[in-house]
């Protein structure tokens, strides 16, 4: 008993030697420059040697010519030349009974003709360099507010507030009292003391018409004209009776609409044909005006994935309004374009591709080169002729299908060479 007791010993851990040997030393794969074998399930695993994967444990196949090189230089190559089949499929067949039940559908290519003429969703929106900022140089008190409300149009020079100033006051008695020295002949060696005073005032804010009144009469002015620095409407305003005025805040903003910016969402591509146009704004009338193509802004909205593109309208007669809507017309040479339905793409990041009907119930994958999306419609730049015949509903069953059928692939070529019927 003793004797069979040693013996069952010895075959337990033989078969835990052996079974610990074939499933963890046998699978260690080397490095994959030398590999000739690989999983199917698992590109990644390879091995210089016949073995198993440690992942599914399914038998290393050979590898094919086509994915030969590393997983990692693999993945390094570009992309695939539109109208070849992409990396990983195969064409897959299928019978009828088969197509009806995954809800396959077919449809040909189709070759369209672009309108000659686009319209984009346009917005007026006022230049930003058409605007002004109206602000004291001294500080000083309102005295008397004469445009007291935003929306009023002014000219440049037009008197918005009177301000009382304690340091203006004393600047102007400093230039009638050089004034007084000038004019008995009593002058300082080096120094134009009355030109130095009068520029003074100017940089503290006075004009120079303002100026030449006080030299005039003799008399410094207790208040001091704000005046508007540019022709346009007053948009916002904070000059109030009696407030106190310092540099940093400012009492009037002023915007010139006598040219407005009119802003197109291009939302089929703004390259090329950009040059002269019209608007038509809805607001309750029709207003159309001429524009000039200004530029592209370089950044595309995260959303809608269209383009700002801006141009410049005269707006000498007001019709036009910061914030109304309306389109930009643009006028462009009709050119034909191959489309397809747009579940007809099988986007996987990198590439796109489509599966085309090659003969009754065989499908073959296509690498194609995309354009912009026109309703339902998806463009294709290459890869496609008009009059073939693509997938346009189950392109990702499809894809499934045929990477599976790529995957045992070598298996049945392993079989095959051996002589094993399937």
């Amino acid at each position: 008993m003793a004797l069979v007791r040693w013996l069952l010993l010895a075959a337990v851990a033989t078969t835990a030697a052996a079974t610990w040997w074939s499933l963890v030393l046998s699978d260690q794969t080397p490095a994959s420059g030398d590999a000739r074998f690989y999983c199917p399930m698992h590109p990644e695993i390879r091995s210089h040697d016949p073995g198993t994967c440690p992942v599914c444990f399914m038998t290393l196949e050979p590898i094919p010519a086509d994915l030969a090189a590393s997983p990692l230089e693999v993945s390094a190559q570009t992309a695939v030349l539109p109208g070849s089949a992409p990396l990983g499929t195969a064409p897959v067949m299928l019978t009828t009974e088969r197509i009806q039940a995954s809800g396959i559908s077919v449809v040909e290519v189709r070759a369209v003709q672009t309108p000659g003429e686009i319209r984009w969703p346009a917005v007026v929106e006022a230049l930003e360099g058409d605007r002004a900022e109206v602000h004291v140089r001294v500080e000083g008190f309102v005295e008397r507010v004469v445009v007291r409300e935003s929306g009023v149009r002014v000219r440049r020079g037009d008197v918005l507030a009177w301000l009382y100033s304690p340091e203006l006051l004393r600047a102007q008695e400093e230039l009638l009292t050089a004034h007084r020295w000038r004019e008995r002949g009593e002058t300082m060696e080096g120094m134009d003391v009355d030109e130095a005073a009068s520029r003074r005032l100017e940089l503290m804010g006075m004009t120079r018409g303002d100026i030449q009144r006080v030299l005039s009469t003799g008399e410094p002015r207790r208040r001091i004209a704000l005046r508007a620095p540019i022709d346009g409407t007053v948009t916002r305003f904070a000059a109030t009776l009696g407030a106190y005025a310092s540099p940093e805040i400012a009492l009037y903003e002023i915007v010139d609409y006598g040219r407005v910016r009119v802003v197109g969402t291009a939302l089929d591509g703004a390259e090329g044909g950009v040059s002269a146009s019209t608007v038509a704004v809805f607001e309750g009338t029709h207003v159309s005006a001429p524009l000039v193509f200004e530029l592209v802004e370089p950044v595309l909205d995260a959303n809608s994935r269209s383009a700002r593109v801006r141009f410049h309208a005269s707006n000498e007669s007001g019709r036009l309004r910061a914030g109304q809507i309306g389109e930009v017309s643009l006028e462009r040479a009709p050119t034909s374009i191959v489309v397809v339905p747009r579940d007809a793409v099988v986007d996987l990041g990198r590439t796109q591709h489509v599966f085309v009907e090659t003969g009754v119930g065989l499908f073959s994958p296509r690498v194609v080169t995309v354009g912009g999306i026109r309703g339902d419609d998806r463009e294709i730049v290459a890869g496609l002729e008009e009059g073939e015949r693509v997938v346009a509903r189950g392109g990702f069953v499809l894809d499934s299908e045929s990477r599976l059928a790529a995957a045992l692939a070598p298996r049945v070529d392993a079989d095959a060479a051996a002589g094993v019927r399937p």
